[in-house]
C-alpha cells in the first residue's frame, strides 16, 4: 500500500494519501495501477488523479506493461 506525500505549489508537505494500489514513477510519469480500471496518471504536485491523460502516457504504458514483475518493482513508489 503506497503512501504518497501531498505537496502544495510552494513545495510544502500537506499530508499523505495512502491507497491500496501500487504507485509507480516510470518514464517521466507518476501513476498508479488499479486492478479493475488499469493505469491512472497522477499529478506530481498533489498526487491526485489527473483530469486529462498527458501526451505520451499510453506509449510509456505499453513499455511498462511489457516489463517483467521484478523489473516493475524497481519503479514502485515506496
Amino acid at each position: 500500500m503506497p503512501c504518497l506525500p501531498l505537496i502544495d505549489h510552494r513545495k510544502r508537505l500537506g499530508g499523505f494519501i495512502c491507497g491500496f494500489h501500487p504507485g509507480y514513477d516510470f518514464g517521466g510519469f507518476l501513476f498508479e495501477v488499479h486492478s479493475y480500471f488499469g493505469p491512472i496518471p497522477l499529478r506530481r504536485d498533489t498526487h491526485d488523479p489527473r483530469v486529462t491523460i498527458p501526451k505520451g502516457f499510453w506509449t510509456m504504458w505499453e513499455v511498462f506493461e511489457k516489463l517483467p514483475e521484478p523489473e516493475r518493482e524497481k519503479w514502485r513508489v515506496k
